[in-house]
């Protein structure tokens, strides 16, 4: 008898493990969302919450690099659904595929053309005059940024996953000095190209995760009889094999900024005719890094924690690596946190 459901059982896994990695099902909103302003590909959307708690909204900032749809993964496992059940106003920027047209877009004109104005526009539907603003991986360093810029409105700083330190990542220190010294550079070939395609931004994430990239596959077949499981599996890694391509102006100033002259640890730069320094930031910071992230290990994020004014900052080391955090999804520490500051 028992041999009989263990059999039953390793058809079911198999089975599950074939319908998955064969399944082909776009990636859909689970919380009620609507775009309240746009400009070229970039999109606010605001999520409206069931019971409002009265607290300052949320301002969501991914990576210009991924689609923010790990955020709201599945039901289940979605940060902006456990915001939303904690009574937060949720507001998402979306960067969207920018196309050749947008090639000039850098920068500057990201943050004060497109995030600075999707933010006005949160706060006049807010009708708040401060926010909490919580950036994921290089989101998290476009946020930190405009926090230095905005000490005025950012009342909390909420950074997931952040490069900071952009001269501490050992798998690129030979490609760093060589762009440092000048033997390599981009520029030409960037400037042809107009935007980095999706393909090339995904090989460069393989360049540092691909001594586990099939390890997924064996998560999926250990627990494919699982239906819960599976399709977890399957909208992680569909969201992990889907980049959007970067614009070369972006391209050539994290190049100029943060690689050759790591201009956020050395005392910040000028832009737009203002001056970026992370010793600005006075909002209350809250910092969660990954123990085994790969791609941005704890040591590239911690420094911001020195360089701001902040007096309210707390780091919090969690397990497991770069996207892990969430499906963990918002823990109970940063709920306590947010909630009294907010």
């Amino acid at each position: 008898m028992e041999d009989n459901l263990d059999l039953l059982k390793e058809i079911e896994r198999w089975k599950g493990f074939f319908n998955t990695i064969t399944m082909d099902e776009e990636w859909k909103p689970n919380f009620p969302r609507k775009a309240i302003w746009k400009k070229g590909t970039c999109t606010l959307w605001h999520y409206q919450q069931e019971a409002p708690n009265g607290k300052i909204p949320l301002f969501l900032l991914y990576s210009p690099i991924n689609k923010p749809s790990i955020l709201d993964l599945t039901k289940e496992y979605s940060m902006i659904g456990r915001f939303l059940e904690e009574g937060y106003e949720v507001y998402l920027f979306e960067f969207g595929k920018p196309s050749q047209e947008d090639r000039s877009i850098g920068l500057e004109e990201y943050l004060f053309q497109y995030i600075d104005s999707a933010i006005k526009q949160m706060l006049l539907h807010s009708g708040q005059a401060m926010f909490s603003l919580a950036g994921f991986c290089l989101g998290g360093t476009l946020a930190a940024i405009y926090a230095s810029l905005r000490p005025d409105i950012v009342k909390n700083l909420l950074l997931f996953v952040t490069p900071v330190d952009f001269q501490s990542v050992p798998e690129f220190s030979e490609w760093i000095e060589a762009l440092k010294s000048g033997e390599l550079d981009f520029g030409p070939l960037i400037a042809h190209s107009g935007t980095i395609p999706a393909y090339v931004m995904k090989a460069g994430m393989r360049l540092l995760t691909s001594p586990v990239y099939f390890s997924p596959y064996l998560s999926l077949l250990a627990k494919s009889y699982d239906p819960g499981h599976a399709y977890y599996w399957y909208r992680f890694n569909q969201w992990t094999n889907d980049h959007i391509p970067m614009t070369g102006s972006f391209a050539l100033d994290m190049i100029e900024f943060f690689v050759k002259r790591n201009s956020l640890l050395t005392g910040g730069f000028g832009l737009g005719g203002k001056t970026v320094d992370l010793k600005n930031i006075t909002s209350n910071v809250y910092m969660i890094s990954s123990r085994y992230d790969q791609m941005v290990p704890a040591g590239i994020s911690s420094p911001l924690m020195d360089l701001v004014s902040s007096r309210d900052k707390h780091l919090e080391l969690v397990e497991g690596g770069h996207a892990s955090l969430i499906k963990n999804s918002v823990s109970q520490p940063l709920k306590e946190w947010l909630g009294e500051r907010a």
